[in-house]
């Protein structure tokens, strides 16, 4: 009987053990799961706020190297220019001081959207495509995409069909980026040479190595001006330069940042009715003319 009560115990025994080892155990929360806050509590606050803002003290911008928006001067190397003049201007309107981040243009609204920089100015045209990832303060400067060439296909190329069989320098990610991929999805046999900034562009085709060059309208113009270049913006049959696009130039902060948006638009306001916005365009876009 006892070797029986015995065995009956050791039975229990392993029972309880195994119930133990086999009991559901809770996971730990996900990183950053703020202890299992609701989707809405978490979303507002992600928000960056003008309070919270002003509580760091410091607006983050990201920019790229897009003369006269944006470059370093050879003297100084500090980084001035157009949008420089024009972040600090915003930034001393919210009370703040200024912290630029320098990065190649494509890299400028993946770091917005991860929160690496508040803010990015560099020449970015407005397009749909942006708009569905992050927000646009109201355009401070209209231009639009152009078509440089060398001097000796400016009777040749005079659409962007003429393009065919040519060598097109193009920045990566930005605008003219995408168009020669879509002419070449179109059936235009162009060659596309990508380059992390436009100036290394516009050296190759002096140089012969390509023909074309696609870019902004106001930065071709600031390199003409600026070096003397023998390159020539691509004109109609009338003279009139050939805008393959025309776009207002933005400011863009991260999806939802409405209070940072709405003082960069009171900013800039303010800047154009206080003759702030003209005395800096005379400075950067001008001032060799």
């Amino acid at each position: 009987m006892k070797r029986w009560m015995s065995l009956i115990a050791i039975i229990v025994l392993l029972i309880t053990a195994l119930a133990a080892c086999t009991a559901p155990v809770a996971a730990p929360p996900a990183e950053g799961d703020a202890a299992a806050a609701p989707a809405e509590e978490a979303a507002d606050t992600d928000e960056l706020t003008l309070d919270k803002l002003k509580e760091k003290g410091v607006l983050v911008i990201g920019t790229a190297i897009t003369k006269p928006f944006e470059f370093r001067d050879p003297d100084t190397n500090e980084l001035v220019g157009f949008d420089v003049d024009t972040a600090n201007y915003i930034a001393d309107k919210l009370g703040v001081e200024v912290d630029f981040k320098e990065m190649p243009f494509a890299s400028l609204i993946p770091s917005l959207e991860t929160r690496k920089v508040d803010m990015t100015i560099a020449a970015m045209y407005i397009k749909p495509e942006r708009e569905e990832v992050v927000d646009f303060a109201t355009p401070y400067m209209e231009t639009g995409l152009v078509m440089v060439v060398r001097p000796e296909l400016v009777d040749q190329v005079k659409t962007p069909e003429d393009l065919a069989g040519l060598k097109v320098g193009v920045k990566i990610g930005a605008t003219g980026d995408k168009l020669a991929q879509e002419l070449i999805d179109q059936g235009i046999d162009l060659d596309r040479s990508e380059y992390k900034e436009t100036l290394e562009s516009f050296i190759d085709a002096e140089a012969g190595r390509v023909d074309a060059v696609l870019n902004d309208y106001l930065n071709t113009l600031a390199y003409l001006k600026d070096t003397g270049s023998d390159l020539q913006i691509v004109t109609d049959e009338n003279g009139e330069v050939n805008f393959l696009s025309n776009v207002g130039l933005g400011i863009a902060v991260h999806d939802g940042d409405a209070e940072l948006l709405a003082a960069i638009n009171d900013a800039l306001a303010e800047m154009q009715a206080d003759g702030t916005y003209d005395e800096i365009y005379q400075k950067w876009l001008l001032a060799s003319q």
